[in-house]
């Protein structure tokens, strides 16, 4: 499952002892933490083979956490500033121990607790309460069987949605997540008006990335920078005909817009501001999900805590931007697209900006 959240995206009252002041809408994104959210991917396992699934590889080996494994990183997470916790997969719901997680999360102090789902839930979620979730998200690649199941297999969506309905109907805070392609770009508003008659409170649309599984569909799938610009564009249109609320990822921008996002809170480069930490069940920690491919990445979490990785450092390339003479953290793109350049992928026009993919914007 992807991660779906962003601090870009967060919004929350005007810190401090005056609470009085009233909250100014332009000022209340929490911006950039350290270890603010923290993904833990407590089981590779899942029953799909999505053609987009970042995963890859991950999938075919399943490794999982044992409760007390995933106890020991919440534990020391919460020592490196985390608050928000996800747990997703492969499909987080095959673990048995989910329950347990979520209300050992709650315990130790995480203020938001987040499942990420292919709409598949095994009935583990049964015993977790509505109250005790922030929210769930269900990715929902179309409005119909033809588009979602091209991408997540034959009878998927005629499964998934009955679940989604379900678990609204239960009381659970739903969202939904899809994954955008050449398969099902057109399929957006109708997508977003079952989103309205499902009573879902988002839906999160994602660009389709060269990653994992995705490579292989790359040629055939992939959209380019500038439909992903005209894509999130049409969505700002039209958010005005539907209840539910949009998020997007801009990724691309031209450089006349990126004023806009600056403004809204964009500040640059997640994984420069050690604002996010993604965990796999075999240890290895990134502060990208962009690079799950690659050799690189942050730190190797232990059973003593996190080491860092000294060989090559996902960090260091982040934090290369920051100090280069004269550079806006914000105004030099992507340093990601540059590791993914040296291994075929096109470079993107001069005219646009390559931002950060994790950070979010509502149209």
């Amino acid at each position: 499952m992807r991660e779906s959240e962003g601090t870009g995206a967060m919004t929350s009252t005007i810190s401090g002892d005056d609470t009085r002041q009233k909250p100014d809408r332009d000022r209340t994104r929490v911006h950039y933490r350290r270890f603010h959210n923290i993904y833990l991917y407590v089981t590779e396992r899942c029953q799909l083979r999505c053609g987009h699934c970042y995963m890859g590889d991950r999938l075919e080996r399943g490794l999982s956490l044992s409760f007390e494994q995933a106890t020991r990183i919440m534990d020391h997470c919460r020592t490196l500033g985390g608050e928000y916790i996800t747990f997703l997969g492969g499909e987080p719901t095959l673990h048995p121990d989910l329950p347990r997680m979520v209300d050992y999360a709650r315990d130790q102090g995480y203020r938001q607790v987040m499942i990420n789902s292919n709409g598949l839930l095994e009935r583990t979620i049964d015993r977790i309460a509505p109250e005790k979730l922030h929210y769930i998200s269900f990715s929902l690649d179309g409005a119909s069987a033809q588009t979602h199941d091209a991408i997540r297999g034959a009878g998927m969506f005629d499964q998934t949605v009955p679940c989604i309905r379900s678990t609204v109907a239960a009381g659970y805070p739903v969202r939904l997540i899809c994954t955008i392609s050449q398969l099902n770009i057109g399929d957006a508003p109708r997508l977003l008006s079952l989103a309205d008659e499902l009573g879902v409170n988002m839906v999160n649309f994602h660009v389709f990335s060269e990653e994992g599984r995705g490579i292989a569909n790359a040629e055939s799938w992939s959209l380019s920078p500038q439909e992903w610009i005209d894509f999130y564009e049409h969505l700002e249109s039209i958010k005005d005909n539907y209840r539910t609320s949009i998020w997007y990822p801009p990724t691309y921008a031209t450089r006349e817009r990126l004023d806009k996002y600056v403004d809204a809170g964009f500040r640059g480069c997640v994984g420069a501001s050690l604002d996010r930490l993604s965990i796999f069940p075999d240890g290895r920690a990134y502060v990208c999900s962009v690079l799950f491919d690659e050799p690189m990445h942050f730190a190797s979490m232990t059973d003593q805590g996190l080491r860092l990785n000294r060989q090559q450092n996902e960090f260091e390339l982040f934090t290369q931007a920051t100090f280069q003479a004269g550079a806006e953290p914000w105004l030099s793109g992507c340093p990601a697209e540059a590791v993914l350049a040296k291994n075929g992928k096109p470079a993107n026009s001069t005219d646009l900006v390559s931002m950060c993919r994790l950070w979010k914007s509502q149209a």
